[in-house]
């Protein structure tokens, strides 16, 4: 048994493939990797028992960030009931969407101005006032402003947990941890949906935002007590000056321009509509704005344009980003097949899903373990992804109204064990591959990266499953006589087809959302054959090791 350290440090030593692979690769832009072999660099100590502590305080804060996400969306009727708002429920997960994504790539730079500490209380100080304030609200609008500024805490504390953790432990341990934080992510998609439906039922749907204060409050406090990072020098003022101003108020709009007109698309406006196309056009020339800026004006970029010149960061970012869009719509649209083909409950979809999720979970914790023992990362990245490759093509395929289910736990396990292999290691890879002074900022475009992803591969997936569903529905109509079923039902009520009492016609109909899905699925397998090519550019870098005592 390996005796545990009596502190870690993120000091490291670079090993002689590292040196020699730098002075083959001088004119390399991936050669700024740093040598950490400098005694006079800052060391960050923390004693075994206290590591321990923090890194409970961690997966306490990402559990609260994957379990609010999952209790409020099952909460969802219940408040629809209580404000009669239905017109409104969307800007729920709007408002919580749009500030927890755009503070994702600001939160990593100020942390490095003014330390990871603060920024991290900061960030879950405001998700636990803003969910007290949620469980307190008394109509639809104090709730969805509330929920907005819960997703500006949400989304930094996320990123914040990453850079702690890359701070607190070496390379070559981070592994182990971070499969970890991605396993109990993975069980607070589990519980969150089973707990929401139990305040939904037995309690009330205020409960899903309070239960956030305790678990909260024990992550703060443990925080407080034993995080001990070096604090960045300078005066406040001083701090205050070093923020990129211009370059976050670009980020943010440019973010929420690009955001809701993906979100609209095709539902509230059509695609060709002025309102989708305008806003497009304003994201771009803001994102172009924000390019300009970060090179030529800013002198500590949140962005900063040297993460671009590493083949092996524009690599990990491409694939985190089509990862995104295959994981995201695959958690979206599978409930749909088995509410819409299997005739089950929302509650029941949620728990179907499940062997995507186990397989995400243990293979994250045992990936993790492997990278620390191996040292080894992009071969993980490579066999996910082609493992994730072969699950797609078989929900695409065998995802119909014949499928038994062991074929759907099968291939579901599939899936999620290719995610479950690429969940961290795609991180790892990126702080393996930079500087220290960019990781914070590498890891927030890391989180970044994949949440854009999701939202794009939700829309287009989208897209694809409402244009096969509408052209199929449509033509079926045409030809049945007038009144045969209600079309406007059999498009958006999911449970409608189940209450159809011609059974050709219910047969019919489930076909054609069977066609619907399975063209959306195929989109995931060049997606994640993108993914896969992406990871071949990934360099090999040594996972230091080195702890100094």
């Amino acid at each position: 048994m390996i005796e545990a350290p009596d502190s870690v440090a993120i000091t490291v030593s670079n090993s002689h493939e590292e040196k020699e692979e730098k002075a083959l690769n001088k004119t390399d832009s991936e050669s700024i990797i740093k040598n950490n072999n400098n005694e006079d660099e800052k060391s960050t100590l923390l004693p075994f028992k206290e590591l321990m502590l923090v890194f409970l305080a961690l997966i306490l804060a990402v559990f609260l960030s994957g379990l609010d996400q999952m209790i409020v969306a099952t909460c969802l009727p219940k408040i629809i009931s209580e404000f009669n708002s239905l017109d409104q429920i969307t800007w729920i997960g709007t408002a919580y969407l749009l500030t927890s994504t755009t503070s994702q790539p600001i939160s990593g730079k100020i942390s490095d101005i003014f330390g990871r500490k603060p920024t991290f209380l900061l960030a879950i100080g405001t998700f636990l006032i803003a969910s007290a304030l949620c469980g307190a609200s008394q109509n639809m609008i104090m709730l969805i402003v509330f929920r907005g500024l819960a997703g500006l805490g949400a989304g930094s504390i996320v990123n914040l947990l990453m850079i702690i953790m890359s701070d607190v432990t070496s390379q070559r341990d981070r592994g182990k941890y971070q499969g970890l934080v991605g396993a109990v992510w993975g069980l607070s998609t589990i519980v969150g949906p089973l707990t929401g439906g139990l305040f939904s039922d037995h309690l009330s749907w205020r409960w899903a935002f309070f239960i956030n204060l305790p678990i909260g409050a024990v992550t703060v406090i443990i925080v407080i007590l034993y995080l001990h990072l070096p604090k960045p020098s300078g005066s406040l003022i001083e701090k205050l000056k070093r923020i990129d101003y211009l370059g976050s108020i670009l980020v943010f709009i440019g973010v929420v321009c690009l955001l809701l007109p993906t979100n609209w698309g095709g539902t509230t406006y059509p695609w060709n509509s002025p309102q989708i196309i305008i806003l497009y056009i304003v994201s771009f020339i803001l994102f172009s704005a924000l390019v300009y800026v970060e090179v030529k004006v800013a002198a500590e970029p949140i962005i900063p344009a040297q993460l671009f010149k590493i083949r092996t960061a524009v690599a990990n970012f491409i694939f985190n980003m089509l990862f995104g869009m295959a994981f995201y719509s695959m958690i979206f649209y599978t409930p749909l097949y088995f509410q819409v083909i299997k005739g089950v409950s929302a509650t029941v979809s949620g728990l179907l899903i499940l062997p995507l999720l186990l397989g995400l979970v243990i293979f994250s914790a045992i990936t993790g373990l492997l990278t620390t023992y191996t040292g080894r990362v992009r071969e993980f990245i490579w066999l996910g992804s082609l493992i994730s490759i072969i699950g797609s093509v078989l929900i695409s395929i065998y995802f119909n109204t014949d499928s038994t289910t062991g074929q759907q736990i099968g291939f579901l396990l599939i899936i999620g064990c290719g995610f479950g292999f690429v969940a961290q290691t795609t991180l790892l890879s990126i702080q393996s591959c930079v500087e220290i002074e960019y990781l914070a900022t590498a890891t927030a475009m890391y989180n970044f990266s994949r949440v854009i992803g999701g939202i794009f591969g939700v829309a287009i997936l989208g897209a694809v499953f409402n244009g096969m569903l509408n052209e199929g529905l449509s033509t079926y109509y045409s030809q049945l006589p007038p009144g045969s079923f209600n079309i406007a039902l059999a498009k958006n009520d999911a449970l409608y087809l189940w209450e159809l009492t011609d059974m050709q016609i219910r047969q019919n109909i489930m076909q054609i959302y069977v066609n619907a899905l399975q063209a959306a699925y195929r989109v995931n397998v060049p997606i994640l054959a993108g993914a896969f090519l992406s990871s071949l550019f990934i360099k090999h870098h040594v996972l230091q090791k080195t702890i100094t005592k």
